[in-house]
This record gives C-alpha cells, sequence and structure tokens, in this order.
C-alpha cells in the first residue's frame, strides 16, 4: 500500500460509523503513515504536503498559507541542498522559473513568460506591467542582482537568470 493510498484508507475509516474502524484510523493508520512518512524525503514530503494536505485545506483558511510555504520550502531548499549546479542539468531546469512565477504569482503581480512557448521552461524572460515591483518582489524571494543589467537576476537556489521586461503597451502600468 503506498503512502497516498495509506491516506486514503485512514480518511474513509475516520468517516466510518463504526467506532472500531475510527479507532484503528486514528492509531493503528495513523502509526503507519508517519512511520512510512520518515522514510521519504524532504522534496517528496513536500509534495505530499501540497497535494495531499493542502488540497484539503480551506482555501481561505491561514493553515492554507502556512502550509503551502512549508511544502514550498521542503521541495525546493531540501530538493536543490544536495545537488552541485551543472548549466546543462535537466534536474533543474524550470525551476528557476517556477520560482519565480510563484513569488509573483504570490505578490499578485501579472506577468506573461515570453516568448509563449509549448515548452514552458524554453524562456526566462517576463514580461510584467511594473517592472520595479516585480524586481523588489523577486530580490525579497532570493533572486539576486547581476551587474550586467538591472533587469536580469539571478535565482539565489539555481543561480540561473531569468529577465525581466516591460510591458509598455499596459495602460494600467504603475511607475517603475
Amino acid at each position: 500500500m503506498t503512502i497516498r493510498e495509506l491516506m486514503e484508507e485512514q480518511r474513509r475509516r475516520v468517516r466510518s460509523s463504526d467506532p472500531a474502524e475510527r479507532f484503528a484510523a486514528a492509531l493503528m493508520l495513523s502509526a503507519e503513515l508517519a512511520k512510512r512518512l520518515r522514510t521519504v524525503s524532504s522534496f517528496r514530503l513536500g509534495e505530499l504536503l501540497e497535494h495531499e494536505v493542502c488540497s484539503n485545506l480551506n482555501l481561505l483558511a491561514p493553515e492554507l498559507t502556512v502550509c503551502a510555504e512549508a511544502a514550498e520550502r521542503l521541495r525546493r531548499t531540501s530538493w536543490l541542498a544536495g545537488r552541485k549546479h551543472r548549466s546543462n542539468s535537466s534536474t533543474l531546469d524550470g525551476e528557476h522559473l517556477l520560482h519565480a512565477e510563484t513569488s509573483l504569482y504570490r505578490a499578485g503581480i501579472p506577468y506573461l513568460l515570453l516568448p509563449f512557448r509549448r515548452d514552458r521552461f524554453a524562456s526566462s524572460t517576463f514580461m510584467v506591467s511594473d517592472v520595479g515591483g516585480a524586481r523588489d518582489c523577486l530580490l525579497e524571494a532570493g533572486f539576486r542582482k547581476t551587474s550586467r543589467s538591472p533587469l536580469l537576476l539571478i535565482d539565489g537556489q539555481t543561480r540561473r537568470p531569468i529577465q525581466l521586461y516591460e510591458d509598455k503597451h499596459n495602460p494600467a502600468q504603475s511607475k517603475s
């Protein structure tokens, strides 16, 4: 039985009208689940947290925010900590883009990854309406400045670049 199957079985038994079933879910299945979770990597634990726990929380509850942040940290930092960066490493392809997208989304900054392609990881240019706000947001999220351009930032985890591009045709643009 997989961890996800074990979790589903525990959920099923918790809803049972039989007290013995609920007791088994609370003690035995919970203990087995805890034992199995101790064997998984931080990255895998972050995935489980995001997909199995976050998806069952109330969208407006603060617990969802805490859970999502913990899942992201477990997936990002622990997974990358033991790996050395290689410029052609396929395991890190797109990680910097996902980090940027997550940061911009959480800050409420609209963006478009350019050029739009079927392979979303083929580009690293973000068109934003507020380039200054986007830059500040990404710097807070762990990206670093470069000496080459104020609109070129480097992801602190993967050391891969992203480029910001200002949408000059957006009439709702705020000053940058």
